[in-house]
């Protein structure tokens, strides 16, 4: 979408003008769509006008490398505020964005007199070579790209230094957009919450007995009745289709006796799906359920086909994305084919490539999962080669 009624946001994003894009009417904008000018709006925050028109780039839009401090501090809140609207980095920019900025873009001017009478002619060409290019590539990609640019001239200078900080901040605020779904969002009345929540609570009227495997760390001396979670039958019909199969139909034992049996589950995790298949939200306990117990609600949802409580774990999956969790995490989304979470995986590796790195090394194997470390490699191929092979050193132009 380039025009019409929200044409004025993108020259917005672009501009770095947050306090106009918070409150300005945005509710009719698609924080996931492309524009043949500035790419995703990831892109346009970051990198201003991506087009080259009449022969020439626009020059009335900065970027994270050339705007001033502050504004730099303004297009941080903006990106912030754009990944909760719905933006995401793995947007691919369109191939209208043809831009394409040469290794001595990123050069510092007095940096270059410097060292001008000392240049090689070998030097001269890979400088010629290096650019950064938008077209068919995700935010994401281009920011670790102009990274890697910069730090191919001068890894120890002021401006490289500082550039890459700016770089790292971005990466860091996007590598959280996985953690929030693209599922849509409406507003509903907090005593509507209260209403479904008691219902669930209302064991009386539960007519469907789910029994499940021992609470963690308890192993099988728990108490069965600590074992049995209450729920009502239409409402399980309702939200999944297996559940409707199963419950409705006398064939099964599951419809004869309205006892469902799980031996992968524990307690809390029918708890938390049961949660969100009522009332949208987590169990009102104090403690935030574990990962383990994410990771329990979600295959148990994927499995019952309940696709919007899918999203919503997805997304919380994302959120609770660490160095400690990534590996146990990443593996479900492969074994499950979950597409969200797959993606917030990968902008996670994007945003930790040197940890990663460092962990895919031979001298120090860290992952249990073939598939998890094949992702991994993949997600870092470009990385990967520029390991191999001894590159060659490029001359500092300082």
């Amino acid at each position: 979408m380039s025009g019409g009624a929200t044409a004025w946001i993108w020259d917005a994003l672009a501009m770095g003008e947050e306090a106009l894009i918070r409150t300005g009417d945005t509710s009719a904008f698609p924080w996931t769509a492309t524009h043949p000018h500035f790419g995703s709006v990831i892109h346009a925050i970051c990198f201003g006008h991506l087009a080259v028109l009449d022969g020439e780039p626009h020059t009335k839009y900065d970027d994270l490398i050339t705007d001033s401090d502050s504004g730099v501090q303004t297009r941080f809140s903006l990106l912030e505020l754009a990944v909760r609207r719905g933006a995401h980095p793995h947007v691919v920019a369109p191939s209208t964005c043809d831009l394409a900025l040469p290794g001595t873009y990123f050069q510092d001017s007095d940096e270059e007199n410097e060292g001008e009478e000392d240049k090689e002619e070998d030097d001269e060409d890979d400088i010629d070579r290096l650019e950064v290019s938008f077209a068919g590539k995700t935010a994401m990609v281009s920011l670790l790209e102009y990274k890697r640019v910069i730090f191919s001239f001068n890894d120890e200078a002021e401006w490289a230094v500082e550039s890459a900080r700016r770089i790292d901040r971005a990466l860091e605020i996007v590598a959280s957009a996985g953690r929030w779904g693209e599922a849509s969002r409406v507003l509903v009345p907090e005593p509507m919450l209260d209403t479904w929540a008691a219902v669930l609570a209302d064991t009386s009227t539960a007519d469907v007995v789910i029994r499940t495997c021992a609470p963690h760390g308890q192993g099988s001396v728990a108490h069965a009745g600590d074992r049995q979670v209450r729920a009502h039958s239409s409402v399980l019909r309702a939200a999944s289709p297996v559940l409707n199969a199963m419950l409705s139909q006398s064939a099964m034992c599951e419809g004869t006796r309205k006892e469902i049996a799980l031996e992968d589950c524990s307690p809390d995790g029918v708890k938390v799906i049961l949660a969100l298949i009522y009332t949208s939200s987590l169990p009102g306990d104090d403690e935030e359920p574990s990962v383990e117990t994410l990771m329990e609600a979600l295959s148990l949802a994927h499995r019952w086909h309940v696709r919007h409580v899918v999203e919503m774990l997805e997304g919380m999956l994302a959120s609770r994305l660490n160095i400690q969790s990534f590996e146990q995490i990443m593996e479900l989304a492969l074994r499950l084919d979950l597409s969200k979470l797959l993606q917030a995986g990968r902008t996670f590796i994007a945003a930790n490539h040197q940890k990663f790195r460092t962990m895919l090394h031979p001298s120090q194997p860290q992952f249990r999962s073939v598939g998890v470390r094949a992702e991994v490699e993949r997600a870092l191929g470009y990385h990967a080669r520029g390991l191999q092979g001894g590159e060659k050193k490029r001359r500092r132009v300082c």
